[in-house]
């Protein structure tokens, strides 16, 4: 598993890589990715929709606006509600085709509609909801409750707001930490919700003797847009952590720098300026087990910014298609900047962090979790100073075990020798990257993709090269430091 200066193709012990179907071989820095539309979430309710079926009726392009109905009365004559998941009528589908079908229907007022929308919202009612007390709350619930809101007030059935706002009111508290950071463990995801749930404020203040519940859900997306300033890096773009896109972040309104730290979410974030770009900044997760849009990085998983430039980064998200081979090491943690035990396989169970110590120029965290099935203790380092981050993990069962990190895909290799301690990075902007350890390089590699290794996913559906860099263990633990400069 090696790559040599200048990286190139991704190698493996000097053999070339088989290159996937469709993809050219050679110096390719960015091979072609299948790049696809985004899943629907992200976009807030309602402008979507109104984007696909409001032009005709600004336009006064009535039979346009009567060819678009005429589509969706047909889908549900074709296609009846199966009683399952099956044919399109799974509840993300449903609460997506709700959306367009009321948006059509606040243009048009055809009571053709009636019956498809009255068979999505049945759909949204019932055990297939995304939400207590079949399964976690999560934004596709909060956006099925939005839409059967909506859709109550357009066709006058008011069971459907009582029961959306029900469901809102309690699943508000529950869908962020005290200190407002979603349960969903994803960066972007956490501007997905923030924009949510503010949508959903008028909705409840707007409907009699919910005013209360307004209060309490604006006070908790004021934490939440708090919170996404902190995940918010010094370039202005988000963290990568869990499922997210390289996406503008939030303008900050803050000015103390230091830590945020959520036990509950399992979020440690450190920064210390907040309007220098060039100050360090750095995120550690640890916490409980994968849901939702989290990855398998709560072993005390890092990224890494200094001098402007990042340095550890995240993977990413590629797809939701679980038989890709892409979406399975966007999950894994390989592809994190985590320590794995020889032979070791992940669980469920999570970890926490047993010290820290905040001090003017550098914080210090350790964190002990068993995401393996062993104890594993993980010690960070962060100076503000020296932009320096030094990484130490010891695993007291076994022999051997090995630290992956990721580097953000402008770096490019000086040097690297085979089992050895030290390497050089080089970054467009001049700096360098210099990495030093009391463990030995098994290999520096880009581009892999049987299986998958060395990749990084700016947006979904798109892959770039990244240096994926492992460290085996020598002796009972290894220290590896970063250093920009």
């Amino acid at each position: 598993m090696w790559s040599g200066p200048g990286g190139g193709r991704g190698r493996s012990r000097g053999a070339e890589a088989e290159p996937e179907v469709g993809e050219r071989q050679g110096q390719q820095r960015t091979p072609p990715g299948e790049v696809t539309q985004g899943p629907a979430s992200l976009h807030p309710p309602g402008g979507r929709a109104e984007a696909q079926t409001g032009a005709p009726a600004i336009d006064g392009q009535a039979q346009s606006l009567a060819a678009l109905v005429a589509q969706a009365v047909a889908f549900h004559r074709q296609n009846p509600d199966p009683g399952n998941n099956n044919y399109g009528w799974d509840e993300g589908t449903a609460l997506r085709r709700l959306e367009t079908e009321n948006c059509l229907y606040a243009l048009s007022a055809s009571e053709l509609l009636r019956p498809g929308m009255t068979a999505d919202a049945r759909v949204l009612l019932g055990p297939r909801y995304y939400g207590p007390p079949n399964f976690s709350v999560h934004n596709h619930g909060l956006m099925a409750n939005l839409q059967l809101a909506r859709g109550s007030d357009l066709l006058a059935v008011p069971s459907w707001k009582t029961t959306a706002v029900r469901r809102m009111t309690s699943e508000a508290p529950q869908s962020f930490s005290a200190r407002g950071l979603s349960y969903e463990q994803s960066s972007m995801y956490q501007g997905v919700n923030t924009t949510l749930w503010a949508n959903a404020v008028p909705v409840l203040a707007d409907t009699p003797g919910s005013e209360a519940a307004a209060a309490t859900v604006d006070m908790l997306v004021g934490k939440a847009r708090t919170a996404y300033q902190w995940l918010t890096e010094p370039d202005g773009v988000i963290v990568q952590v869990g499922d997210s896109d390289e996406i503008r972040g939030a303008a900050t309104t803050l000015s103390t720098p230091r830590v945020l730290r959520d036990d509950q979410t399992g979020w440690a974030v450190g920064r210390w300026s907040w309007t220098d770009p060039q100050t360090v900044y750095y995120s550690l997760r640890y916490g409980p087990a994968r849901r939702a849009h989290g990855q398998h990085d709560r072993a005390g998983g890092v990224t890494f910014t200094a001098a402007g430039v990042r340095v550890l980064v995240g993977p990413g998200r590629f797809s939701y298609d679980a038989a890709d081979n892409y979406r399975a090491y966007q999950l894994s943690a390989n592809s994190h900047n985590v320590a794995l035990p020889d032979g070791g396989t992940v669980t469920s169970a999570g970890g926490k962090v047993t010290a820290s110590v905040i001090q003017g120029p550098a914080h210090n965290w350790t964190v002990q979790d068993t995401m393996f099935g062993i104890s594993h203790t993980r010690g960070v380092n962060v100076n503000r100073d020296t932009r320096t981050m030094k990484v130490s993990d010891s695993f007291p069962a076994k022999n051997l075990w090995r630290q992956y990190f990721h580097l953000d895909p402008a770096w490019t290799l000086v040097s690297a020798p085979p089992n050895g301690t030290k390497l050089t990075f080089a970054h467009p902007d001049g700096r360098r990257l210099g990495i030093t350890t009391t463990g030995r390089l098994s290999g520096a590699v880009q581009g892999i993709t049987r299986p998958p290794q060395g990749w990084h996913f700016p947006k979904w559906g798109n892959r770039v090269w990244a240096y994926e860099i492992v460290i085996r263990s020598y002796g009972r633990s290894s220290v590896t430091s970063f250093v920009v400069s």
